[in-house]
């Protein structure tokens, strides 16, 4: 059985800070950016455009902003699950197989499936 993944990220700036860290307790941003990806079964399972502008829906919630008004942790890690929980909730009927969430260029957090 082939098995393709299709995927679409998208770049968001916010800022952040968590409660009790030594270094990152200060409030400080990032450039992020999230990738997400989906498994094929037959055919075509989702146009690029519209996956794309779901995306840019759930990311624009954390553009631009203080994520700890939206997470109370908001370490790299949370708000990776925000996010694969967002998707898997607004395409139930698509299995989502990974998503990524990048603090900086050379680290990220992910969940697979």
């Amino acid at each position: 059985m082939i098995r393709m993944i299709l995927g679409v990220s998208e770049i968001f700036d916010s800022a952040h800070f968590l409660p009790n860290h030594p270094k990152c307790g200060r409030i400080h941003g990032h450039t992020r950016l999230k990738s997400r990806w989906r498994e094929l079964r037959n055919g075509m399972m989702i146009d690029f455009g519209d996956l794309k502008a779901m995306l840019k829906d759930i990311v624009a919630k954390f553009d631009h902003r203080l994520i700890n008004e939206l997470i109370e942790n908001p370490t790299c890690e949370n708000i990776c699950s925000a996010i694969f929980n967002e998707i898997k909730d607004r395409l139930k009927d698509l299995k989502v197989v990974r998503v990524r969430v990048y603090e900086n260029l050379d680290k990220w957090a992910e969940i697979r499936v």
